[in-house]
């Protein structure tokens, strides 16, 4: 079996074994195609072949990256998918086993999550044209991302009938397609209620099969637009940078802690499968509190 078809055969895998999605699905060819170009010079084979490529050859690819400027963060996702890869070809028999299994992945200094101040929020939700259709939409749009801390896929995957009006909650499906019941407010739900209301007198019936967000030609509203709109909103109320849809994600999750919220509940509501993703959170609001501490302390100095 060639190299092409191997990685066809691995990302069929991912698609009907794991429930990846299709960004995901995008990422992982790239860096599997990338891998194999460089090992194809590297080793001077065409075509390459499998069970040849090892655990030096994957060193000397890696520090090519790192020499290249390429952001640690970046290089680890590219030795997962070489991980993942290799385990699969092993466990399928084609090669012997995996090379990558035992190169560690650089060490990644993790960057605090961005996080709104509740008046930027408030202050947020007030900008889109609330006398417009799209107005309308992006107000429910930032409403629902605030109120339930979806993720960006989760939220452009959501159909009406995924909303339960009367019990106020979203059935979403996460990471590897692992569905959750999230709740959401009434302010979330006012908004979603203004804008099907209009949408449904502009355009008839909507079916529960009917995309929950929709652009201006009738089609589902893609990740590129979103991000768009959100980005827009978001740096008219802040001079942070990297203000993109998942700040809101983070702000619900911070806002929740600094009210009392129970990290594990928070944990379970982001649908988190570690505790310790969660904890950066706190690290949030510890910093908070130093900061507070030394403008306010007499002593702090």
């Amino acid at each position: 079996m060639s190299v092409e078809e191997m990685i066809i055969k691995f990302l069929r895998f991912l698609v009907q074994e794991r429930g990846y999605s299709e960004n995901t699905i995008l990422a992982y060819r790239r860096d599997l195609q990338q891998f194999f170009l460089f090992y194809a010079e590297y080793a001077n084979q065409v075509p390459v072949e499998l069970a040849t490529v090892g655990k030096m050859a994957i060193r000397h690819y890696l520090g090519m990256l790192s020499e290249s400027g390429l952001e640690i963060s970046s290089i680890s996702r590219k030795l997962a998918s070489l991980k993942a890869f290799f385990k699969f070809a092993a466990r399928q028999g084609y090669v012997d086993s995996n090379p990558a299994a035992l190169i560690l992945s650089p060490k990644t200094k993790k960057r605090l999550p961005v996080v709104l101040t509740e008046e930027e929020i408030a202050h947020a939700m007030q900008l889109p044209d609330a006398d417009t259709l799209i107005g309308k939409r992006d107000r429910a749009i930032l409403e629902l991302f605030y109120s339930s801390g979806i993720r960006l896929g989760e939220l452009l995957a959501l159909n009406i009938g995924d909303v339960n009006f009367s019990r106020l909650t979203l059935r979403v499906f996460g990471k590897g397609a692992k569905e959750r019941i999230v709740p959401f407010g009434k302010k979330a739900f006012a908004a979603l209620n203004t804008y099907l209301d209009l949408r449904k007198n502009e355009s008839g019936a909507l079916s529960l099969n009917s995309p929950l967000f929709i652009n201006s030609r009738g089609g589902r509203i893609s990740r590129p637009s979103v991000q768009k709109i959100i980005s827009a909103i978001l740096q008219a109320v802040s001079e942070q940078a990297h203000l993109s849809p998942h700040v809101l994600r983070h702000s619900f999750a911070s806002h929740l802690l600094d009210h009392g919220a129970d990290l594990n509940a928070v944990k379970d509501l982001l649908g988190h499968s570690s505790l310790s993703t969660t904890q950066l959170y706190t690290h949030i609001r510890i910093g908070k509190m130093k900061e507070v501490y030394q403008q306010a302390h007499p002593h702090a100095d």
